[in-house]
């Protein structure tokens, strides 16, 4: 079976896509999982130092991240290594991962997650909840909403 791709063939230059304010980090949507038949959904992320994701897990999809810039501490099934720009992370669905940029200067990441469309969707709607202290059992709903599981910090 094959999947009609609505647009095919498209660039998105730099500073192009719509940008979103996901819990103090800024994402810049660059391919909707519509433009690709829901195969996946591509964003980048560019993360304030000390900012990050608590560690959890996915049961529905795949994530690849590349570093752009900055120095990230990376927790990925149980282990906490670095990752600086060319870095590339495979987080498969199933395994428990986070991240925190460690860095001095803001961090940009570029994310691919497969399949797109329940990702996409969880993401426009974590972009809806208001800057400020984060209420992590509403942001724990959110999550297990669409099949993640936010987990204790390392070493609790």
């Amino acid at each position: 079976m094959t999947t009609a791709i609505a647009n095919p063939a498209y660039v998105v230059l730099p500073g192009q896509g719509k940008q979103m304010n996901e819990l103090g980090h800024t994402a810049i949507e660059k391919i909707g999982s519509a433009d690709t038949g829901g195969a996946y959904y591509a964003f980048e992320v560019i993360s304030p130092p000390g900012l990050g994701i608590p560690p959890h897990v996915h049961s529905r999809e795949d994530e690849v991240i590349t570093v752009l810039d900055g120095e990230y501490e990376i927790f990925l099934g149980g282990e906490v290594f670095r990752a600086g720009p060319g870095s590339v992370l495979n987080f498969a669905r199933g395994t428990a991962h986070g991240f925190q940029n460690v860095g001095a200067k803001p961090g940009r990441t570029m994310w691919v997650v497969t399949p797109g469309a329940s990702f996409e969707a969880f993401f426009h709607e974590l972009a809806q909840v208001p800057p400020g202290p984060p209420d992590f059992p509403m942001i724990a709903a959110l999550f297990g909403k669409y099949g993640m599981e936010v987990l204790p910090p390392p070493g609790l």
